[in-house]
């Protein structure tokens, strides 16, 4: 396979700031398509320092702050708590759940910024700790901001001469950016929050691994091709280079009445069957067999 050179430790700064920049228009076009959560660009610093105002956090900000995976954690028990109706006020919610969740959920801010413009626009872009900022609402990810900067491509793309573009050889190449892209910012996030949590370092990538893969499969089925999204999974995956835990575990299902579903064998747990009340694991938990997800799915209406 192809090797594409990323310079992680490379100032990705924006060379035309004045000026539109081609990520913009690409980033635009994710957000219309993606309804899970939205994407936008700061474009100047100045962008950056008005967004302070609507709580926006950028992600080397959060890994410097001792306190702030702490406080998100809280936030993460007390809106599970009181969606326990059936005991307001009594849930306990277990450590373990807030610390899969926040695990998850701050992974969502790479993979998916970078899944969405991989599959929609085949570019890739710089996905380091100061080039990205999150919103949330309330507690999960509600919005993710891109500061554009440098960005792969491939040899035909329309800015391809763009002074931040760097264009690889081919899409082999191009989801190796990404994928050690997102490896690059996971290991800096989980030098932070890993020795936060009881989970040994497997269970940390495999969620890596997992967020990545869905992400993709998110992406594809935004743009009307669960199966593209899929295609590109195992692309970016490949053979699930070090640290990640596996390759892509995108399939199809089909269930106990005869519809087939999109899903994927996750390597990692978010632990909401330990939460009080829940009846049922979800579908993609890596806990029960095939059977019982058919079983799941059965259960499920579609929109």
């Amino acid at each position: 396979m192809p090797q594409a050179v990323v310079p992680v430790g490379e100032s990705p700064a924006a060379v035309h700031p004045s000026y539109a920049h081609p990520l913009a228009a690409s980033i635009a076009t994710a957000d219309r398509a993606v309804k899970l959560l939205s994407f936008r660009t700061f474009d100047r610093m100045s962008d950056l320092a008005d967004a302070h105002s609507v709580q926006w956090i950028r992600c080397d900000h959060a890994l410097a702050d001792s306190d702030f995976f702490p406080r998100w954690r809280e936030q993460v028990a007390q809106q599970l708590a009181e969606q326990q109706s059936h005991a307001p006020g009594q849930a306990q919610v277990p450590e373990k759940i807030t610390g899969g969740y926040v695990l998850q959920w701050y992974l969502v801010v790479p993979s998916y910024l970078g899944a969405v413009l991989f599959h929609s626009a085949r570019r890739v872009p710089s996905l380091s700790l100061r080039q990205l900022s999150f919103r949330l609402g309330p507690a999960a990810v509600a919005e993710v901001a891109l500061q554009p900067g440098r960005f792969w491509c491939l040899p035909d793309d329309p800015d391809a001469g763009h002074p931040d573009a760097v264009p690889v050889s081919d899409e082999a190449a191009l989801g190796t950016v990404l994928r050690r892209q997102v490896i690059a910012h996971a290991t800096h996030f989980l030098t932070v929050y890993g020795p936060m949590v009881r989970f040994g370092s497997r269970t940390q990538w495999a969620a890596v691994t997992d967020v990545l893969d869905s992400a993709l499969l998110l992406a594809g089925r935004s743009f009307g091709s669960p199966r593209a999204g899929a295609a590109d999974a195992r692309l970016v995956l490949a053979d699930g280079e070090k640290p990640l835990t596996s390759a892509s575990t995108i399939r199809e299902l089909t269930d106990d009445r005869g519809r087939t579903h999109w899903t994927r064998l996750r390597g990692s747990c978010c632990f909401l069957y330990a939460l009080p009340g829940v009846e049922r694991p979800c579908a993609s938990c890596p806990r029960i067999k095939d059977s019982e997800r058919a079983c799941i799915f059965g259960t499920l209406d579609r929109a």
